[in-house]
Order: structure tokens, then C-alpha cells, then sequence
């Protein structure tokens, strides 16, 4: 039963999921027609979409709607197809990136934060998480160590030694691309009016990700990455 759960997780949301994507891609319409015009974004909507239904299915199961990161690997398959699309049509890594950080940038001003971060009821909850990341239930899922502030810099941390997102991509052959999914937490961060500050990515080569959040902080724009110390692409 509970395979047959994990399996079907994704398929019982289909329509939801395509839903989803059409919102995304409503959100992001007027960025991508700048970069290549309205017939081609036409294109682009039928060739994703397409591409994204038969991702669906091949999306981990890491725990469903009790795992909040789960929207993570929905956003990271939302945004896979249109990666594939870039490449396809010749755009450089650089100029990938350009466009995809207009893309999130795009994406965040309109989606609202699904959690207050600094809520005493949520750093509980990431607490909890990070414990039973330990257990290692979904192969797929993140394991992350949670980092108490220093009283001084950050209001706390997160460490992740796992990324679910990476490893869905290295599974779909995209692992190259992690570098520019990973400066999505910056635009996101200057979003939604905290501060962000990492070293290093699991994406960029490193052994971890770690992550330093500050409430009311400032944000910087993260393009381009160049000038991140955790982008490390050569």
C-alpha cells in the first residue's frame, strides 16, 4: 500500500500539476517573450508542457504534503523542460543563467512565502526535520543538519549534506544545470525581504550547501553569479 502511495502520488495530482505549470509559465510569459518573441513562446508553452507531463511520474516521492520541500522538486521539474528548451534553441550556460534568474526573479514577486521562516513554530518544525532527514527514509530527499544563530550574524542556519533537487536532476542527466537552480533562493530571499548569505552548493561541486538566514536583512541580486563565492563554474 504504501508503494502504491509513493508511485501514484504524483499521477493522483496530475491535473493539478499542469495547472501549475500553465500558472508558472502565465507568471514568467512576459520575460520569456522579450527573449525570443511571441511565436516562439508559443513554442516554447507546447513543447514544456508536453515535456513536463511526462516528467511527472519520474518526480521522488520524499514524502508528499508532509514535506514541505516537495515543492522544491515541483518547481525543479516545473523549470526542467524549460532548461532543455534553452539548450536546444543554443543559448551559452551564461546566458541560461541571465534569463532563468529573470525568470525566478519574475516568479517570486507574484508567489507568495508559503512560511514566515523566522516563526518560533517553524524553526521547531525545520528542527524536527532536520532529525528525521537522519533516518534517510526517501533516497530522494533532502538530509540536512540544522544551525542555531551565532547571535550576531544570522537568526539561523541550515546545512544540507543532500539535496533532493540535485539528485532528481543527476537522475534526469541535468546535474550541469545546478548551478543556476541554485541562485533561486536568492531571488526568492530578495523577494521576500530576508537575507540570504551561502559559500557553497551541493550543485556547484561542494560537499554541502549552507545556507545562513537573517530577518530583515538585505539580499543582494545574485546575477552574475560570478561574483558568488559558492559558484564555482569553470
Amino acid at each position: 500500500m504504501t508503494l502504491e502511495k509513493e508511485s501514484n502520488f504524483y499521477l493522483k495530482k496530475k491535473r493539478t500539476l499542469l495547472r501549475t505549470f500553465d500558472a508558472a509559465l502565465t507568471i514568467v510569459q512576459k520575460v520569456l517573450i522579450e527573449c525570443f518573441g511571441e511565436s516562439k513562446f508559443n513554442e516554447i508553452s507546447i513543447t514544456t508542457r508536453n515535456e513536463f507531463e511526462t516528467v511527472i511520474p519520474q518526480i521522488p516521492y520524499v514524502g508528499g504534503n508532509d514535506n514541505h520541500l516537495t515543492d522544491d522538486l515541483i518547481n525543479a521539474a516545473i523549470l526542467l523542460p524549460l532548461l532543455r528548451f534553452f539548450e536546444k534553441e543554443g543559448l551559452k550556460f551564461k546566458e541560461i543563467g541571465k534569463l532563468t534568474y529573470e525568470l525566478f526573479e519574475a516568479f517570486y514577486k507574484v508567489i507568495p512565502p508559503a512560511d514566515d521562516i523566522f516563526t518560533d513554530e517553524f524553526l521547531v518544525k525545520e528542527k524536527e526535520h532536520a532529525k528525521n532527514s537522519k533516518i534517510r527514509k526517501y533516497p530522494g530527499d533532502w538530509v540536512l543538519d540544522f544551525v542555531e544563530s551565532d547571535g550576531k550574524t544570522f537568526n539561523f542556519g541550515i546545512d544540507y549534506s543532500e539535496c533532493g533537487v540535485y539528485k532528481f536532476y543527476k537522475n534526469q542527466g541535468a546535474e550541469h544545470l545546478m548551478p543556476i537552480i541554485c541562485i533561486a533562493d536568492y531571488a526568492k530571499a530578495q523577494a521576500y525581504g530576508y537575507g540570504l548569505k551561502r559559500t557553497q552548493t551541493i550543485g556547484n561541486g561542494a560537499p554541502i550547501c549552507d545556507f545562513r538566514y537573517t530577518k530583515d536583512g538585505f539580499t543582494p541580486r545574485a546575477w552574475p553569479a560570478d561574483k558568488l563565492k559558492e559558484f564555482r563554474r569553470k
